[in-house]
């Protein structure tokens, strides 16, 4: 039953429409670059789901010894079950298998039949058994799935499997982040195109890069591939130790069955375990993850924070002294004489002790000099002087504008303002932040492709155009503020007159940016 190798399981759109799709025909299509979207995947979803047909791909390809992704769904078939040589009726690839100590998809086989009475718990949604955490009912709403297809659990079980941390007693995490509350961010370069296009990609990048991975982190070549083939009944003393693994393994972290009933609906069994599947705490997330970059002081991998992929965050992440860029974040050697623009596409989950604390999302088209100057094999420092520079002068532009709104609020007076007006100040220069934010790595590319003598002349112009400029979004931005904030009638003219001189002159004076007005 719900074969995914065989049956259509995983509903696909393309150009020609809507159609359900078995997992070697996702392959297939995919690698034709044909899928526009998979309508059930959730946006939280998609690095998960990515990493996994990354992932199986290419442990697929070098077990049965292509070199080049197919484009036909025998070929995928073919190669996909030489994963499971054992299991001549599919049992790894089938979504309920009635028998716990046979493997199902995802889902770890028992050691004996007696264990399955540590399936206590019943999920009756895949909402349920995501990673989200939607206990009280705030952005999410909890179990609503009640109507779901196959493919809707398989998304939820995949990512619970491979992206959960730790959520209570029995309820271990993945060994791919720094701790039980970090997170499994993914930064990567992708080609333009569809989703096919990303995924073929990075399968292509981890065939040419495989052995590197294999040496640095002392995997082996043999190691657990698929584990939920292997055996689990929850113990301590079956963690499994890394140098057990293959470098792309495909981990559980969680005791999951699925069952059906007679009308082909699904649900799922739960049971906890001691401990972690994977013996891998000491190794703060080092654990050969393509996706994440590594803190090079600290040695463990980058837990993503309430920040998101805010530009500054993106400037940080991509200086070589402070991280290690993942693999498929560098440019791969088929790509390196390309001209091609490509884009850097950064996800990831922020989560928090018993809470969800967002999904950050983005992608940034980088042209070939930008390329080549930060995820090429020499890198150019100028690239991250300039970005630096940039980022300063923004500093510069928005403390100047949050004291001339607290000079407003104070009626104009020269005076420290109060704790509340400090509060009321501060919404104005994270919006200043949210509008250079949108443009700033177009702006920055721009500066940087220019000739050295006309990237002060660009500068300039990034920061006061008259229109559209640093310094103009914050003249508006005060002017906004002024109007809209408290303040009694009979002192308005004299704050705003005496905000709009403080900015000005800020602007002018050794503190602030006197080149513009020279």
């Amino acid at each position: 039953m719900f074969n995914i190798l065989v049956e259509p399981l995983i509903r696909i759109r393309t150009g020609e429409g809507a159609r359900a799709a078995s997992l070697p025909e996702v392959y297939a299509a995919l690698t034709r670059d044909e899928i526009d979207a998979f309508p059930a995947l959730r946006p939280h979803q998609r690095h998960a789901w990515h990493a996994f047909l990354v992932q199986l791909g290419v442990m697929a390809m070098r077990e049965g010894s292509a070199s080049e992704p197919p484009d036909t769904a025998a070929e995928w078939d073919r190669l996909l079950r030489g994963l499971t040589p054992d299991y001549p009726d599919d049992e790894p690839w089938r979504l309920a298998v009635e028998d716990i100590t046979k493997p199902a998809f995802m889902q770890p086989p028992a050691s004996s039949k007696e264990k399955g009475a540590d399936y206590k718990t019943a999920v009756d949604t895949p909402d349920q058994l995501d990673m989200l955490v939607t206990s009280k009912n705030h952005d999410l709403k909890s179990a609503v799935s009640r109507q779901a297809e196959a493919d809707d659990w398989i998304f939820a079980l995949i990512t619970l499997q491979t992206m959960e941390g730790f959520s209570g007693a029995g309820n271990y995490g993945i060994s791919r982040m720094n701790g039980g509350l970090g997170s499994r961010p993914a930064l990567s370069l992708a080609p333009i195109g569809g989703v096919g296009a990303h995924v073929r990609r990075d399968i292509r990048a981890l065939l040419v890069n495989y052995q590197s991975i294999l040496n640095e982190y002392s995997m082996t070549e043999d190691g657990f591939r698929l584990l939920w083939l292997e055996p689990w009944d929850g113990a301590k003393s079956e963690k499994i130790l890394p140098n057990r693994l293959n470098p792309l393994y495909l981990e559980m972290c969680r005791r999951i069955r699925f069952r059906s009933d007679s009308q082909r609906n699904l649900y799922a069994i739960r049971a906890t375990s001691k401990s972690e599947r994977i013996e891998a705490k000491s190794m703060k997330g080092l654990m050969g993850d393509p996706w994440t970059p590594i803190n090079q002081k600290e040695h463990k991998s980058l837990t993503l924070s309430s920040g998101g992929f805010n530009y500054k965050r993106i400037v940080a992440y991509l200086n070589p002294a402070d991280w290690e860029y993942p693999l498929l974040l560098r440019t791969a050697p088929f790509e390196e004489s390309s001209e091609a623009e490509m884009l850097l596409v950064a996800r990831g989950m922020v989560r928090g002790q018993g809470k969800t604390e967002g999904y950050h999302e983005r992608v940034i088209p980088i042209r070939r000099k930008l390329r080549a100057a930060i995820m090429g094999r020499r890198r150019d420092p100028e690239l991250g002087e300039i970005a630096n520079d940039r980022i300063n002068q923004i500093g510069v532009v928005q403390r100047i504008l949050s004291h001339a709104i607290q000079r407003f609020l104070t009626r104009g007076e020269n005076k420290p303002a109060s704790s509340e007006q400090r509060a009321l100040a501060c919404p104005w220069p994270d919006r200043l932040d949210d509008i250079i934010d949108a443009r700033f790595f177009e702006d920055l590319q721009a500066e940087f492709e220019a000739t050295e003598s006309d990237r002060s002349n660009i500068q300039r112009q990034w920061l006061m155009n008259g229109d559209d400029g640093v310094v103009d979004h914050a003249r508006s931005l005060l002017s906004e503020a002024v109007e809209t904030l408290p303040c009694p009638r009979i002192h308005r003219y004299r704050a705003r007159v005496n905000a709009e001189n403080l900015f000005e002159g800020r602007l002018r004076g050794s503190g602030g940016l006197p080149f513009l007005f020279t």
